[in-house]
């Protein structure tokens, strides 16, 4: 659930959906696969994209591998408005970098200003959210990465389709990613190797329940199976059992 506040500068912490009591981190595919593009990126300084479907954990996935970046190496830009623009992305920069003085009101001179402070150190850009940046924008990250010689930034893009289709559209844009990640709802066999670990009403299911929410609902989707928690804990509390049984699954399903 996006927030109406960016958060404070280097805020990458994982936020479990719902903020479910007793939801667990498990090491997925997924989380395995994005800490490698996260590595290899940052290694090589480079820019890599992150894609797929609303709700398969490409965020969360993210999060949990930058927690181990130094926090005020991370200008994590998220926005309060949707379809931001470049000088929003200017700004926000300015922002994050905690550049001192008034911020300058014209293009110009605050581009100067980043393209001064950001080889200073070896920052990583994480553009969340990044389906809803036009070309412009991506445009900007990339002229302050090509001419950051010194010591570039590495440069996260994590979103939706449209922010694969908008990078693979532009040669310029397209021909500097280094690695595209795509994150893909789960199988039926992951999803019955994960979820149980996700949360401790899960344990004791039975695949055939588990089989039965995520064809009736989930659909391998961590998000919508963070739903089904949150309402399965209600409904267990609501039927005054500690045991999850189709009973309690059908009345969280009619809830979802």
């Amino acid at each position: 659930m996006t927030s109406e506040v960016p958060p404070e500068p280097g805020d990458m912490e994982p936020e479990f959906f719902l903020d479910v009591p007793g939801a667990q981190l498990v090491t997925t595919d997924v989380l395995l696969q994005v800490q490698d593009t996260i590595a290899e990126t940052i290694e090589a300084r480079a820019m890599s994209l992150i894609y797929g479907e609303s709700g398969l954990g490409k965020t969360f996935a993210t999060r949990a591998a930058l927690k181990r970046i130094a926090p005020d190496l991370l200008l994590s830009l998220q926005f309060a408005r949707s379809r931001p623009g470049p000088k929003d992305l200017r700004e926000e920069l300015f922002h994050q970098l905690r550049l001192p003085g008034k911020m300058p009101g014209t293009a110009t001179p605050l581009y100067r200003q980043l393209m001064t402070a950001l080889p200073r150190r070896p920052y990583v850009i994480v553009c969340d959210e990044a389906q809803q940046y036009n070309r412009a924008c991506f445009e900007l990250i990339r002229n302050l990465w090509d001419n950051c010689r010194k010591q570039r930034p590495a440069v996260l893009f994590i979103g939706g389709h449209e922010a694969y289709d908008t990078l693979q559209s532009d040669p310029s844009l397209a021909s500097r990613l280094c690695a595209r990640r795509e994150v893909k709802a789960m199988s039926t066999e992951e999803m019955l190797q994960v979820i149980p670990l996700t949360h401790a009403i899960w344990a004791t299911a039975g695949p055939e329940l588990l089989e039965h929410i995520d064809v009736r609902h989930a659909d391998g989707s961590m998000r919508e199976w963070a739903k089904v928690t949150h309402y399965a804990l209600k409904g267990l509390a609501h039927f005054g059992t500690d045991h999850v049984d189709q009973q309690v699954v059908d009345w969280a399903l009619k809830q979802c």
